[in-house]
């Protein structure tokens, strides 16, 4: 998947990118070091962003598979609060209270943690402009399920929800 294209109004740093690319890993190393170690319950959310018969599909610089925006829950945070944010965060789609839908919620067994994810669905009508931070993550675009079930290191609640989820939902959609 190549990676779409970044905010145009952000002019590209692409020394001051790889440095951050490498600071996710080298962190996320070391995270993956301490849940070994602690093997902690983490809590976090995930949106399945829906257009057509396609998926949304993050690729991260730090960890291999085939992701959904989403992330850790804050200390408090509402977790669709948490959803919006993490859309906001990696591919800057800004949603507004209400238009998530709630569409399971799993604990599975992950990267040596127990992990419960709320996983959310958003159906657009149109494609919008994607532009990953080319740090955290490298790639965005809108594909069928089958592509990320198709990739051994898709996370299990992805997978899990994708497998069960059979059909896309939302209209058809056009791109943007």
């Amino acid at each position: 998947m190549p990676p779409a294209s970044s905010d145009p109004d952000v002019p590209a740093h692409p020394l001051r990118d790889a440095a951050w690319r490498l600071a996710y890993g080298l962190a996320y190393r070391l995270l993956r070091l301490w849940w070994a170690l602690r093997r902690p319950r983490r809590r976090g959310v995930v949106v399945a962003v829906w257009c057509g018969g396609r998926v949304l599909i993050l690729r991260q610089s730090y960890r291999p598979g085939a992701n959904f925006p989403g992330g850790g829950l804050e200390a408090g945070e509402d977790p669709e609060a948490a959803a919006r944010r993490e859309l906001r965060e990696e591919i800057r789609i800004d949603i507004p209270a209400g238009r998530l839908r709630l569409a399971a919620e799993t604990t599975v067994r992950f990267e040596s943690c127990e992990d419960t994810v709320s996983i959310f669905e958003l159906a657009l009508e149109a494609e919008p402009p994607l532009r990953p931070d080319n740090r955290e993550i490298v790639a965005a675009a809108f594909l069928p399920p089958a592509e990320a079930l198709g990739d051994p290191d898709t996370p299990p609640y992805v997978r899990a929800y994708l497998e069960g989820r059979g059909a896309a939902v939302g209209p058809d959609c056009a791109s943007v």
